[in-house]
């Protein structure tokens, strides 16, 4: 995987989860006090699987939702699909979502991701995306899209698939960060702030083409 968005702290998890199983505590502890944290008021949407998740994707939900519903932010941008309804719709977007896209929440559900490209987006970039999907794995890929203004950003997108207790996969997530290109076509590097503010238990930058994850391992130790 050439974006290690989530996949350090994926392994991580793996590992813990097989040397205590009572990590799982901290979460539910953590779930309790969730409402009572956070405004959940309509224009601070959360995700709400109607579907049964495994325990990792039920926390990597929980982990975003957390960072998109904290005071400020608007700037965790992912959304959800349903691949088992026709042509994969959008089901969920963030609030950062809208606000990189310029598209509103009701304008997105219900369509195909592909409603963000454009007469400049590659071929070959979005057959990346297909063919993930149909192999049902994860891809990362950065490609041009266009805002609901005409104006185009690259991409630098995460797909990956969330998987019911079953080992099913249920919905796809997708990620998307904005990467700007300065002079000399070097890319801007991003810090944290840029993309999950004050995210509890995540840390991204962006440099070059490469995102890279470093977990804060000891804040999940039990």
């Amino acid at each position: 995987m050439k974006l290690h968005l989530l996949g350090e702290w994926l392994s991580w998890f793996e590992y813990q989860q097989e040397c205590n199983s009572s990590i799982f505590s901290t979460f539910e502890d953590y779930s309790d006090t969730y409402e009572e944290k956070y405004d959940c008021s309509d224009s601070k949407r959360k995700f709400i699987p109607e579907k049964d998740l495994c325990e990792r994707d039920n926390v990597i939900i929980d982990m975003l939702n957390s960072a998109s519903l904290q005071e400020g932010s608007t700037t965790v941008s992912f959304c959800v699909t349903d691949p088992n309804l026709p042509d994969n719709p959008v089901i969920y977007v963030s609030d950062g979502f809208c606000n990189l896209t310029g598209y509103e929440f009701d304008e997105v559900v219900g369509k195909n991701c592909r409603f963000l490209q454009g007469p400049e987006t590659k071929r070959e970039d979005v057959m990346k995306i297909v063919n993930a999907v149909k192999e049902e794995r994860e891809c990362t890929v950065r490609l041009l899209n266009y805002r609901k203004d005409g104006t185009t950003f690259s991409n630098e997108f995460y797909l990956a698939q969330l998987r019911s207790p079953a080992q099913e996969v249920v919905y796809f997530i997708g990620i998307q960060a904005a990467v700007d290109v300065v002079d000399g076509g070097q890319d801007k590097t991003l810090c944290i702030t840029d993309i999950v503010p004050s995210n509890p238990g995540m840390k991204y930058s962006i440099s070059s083409s490469q995102i890279a994850y470093s977990s804060h391992k000891q804040s999940w130790q039990v």
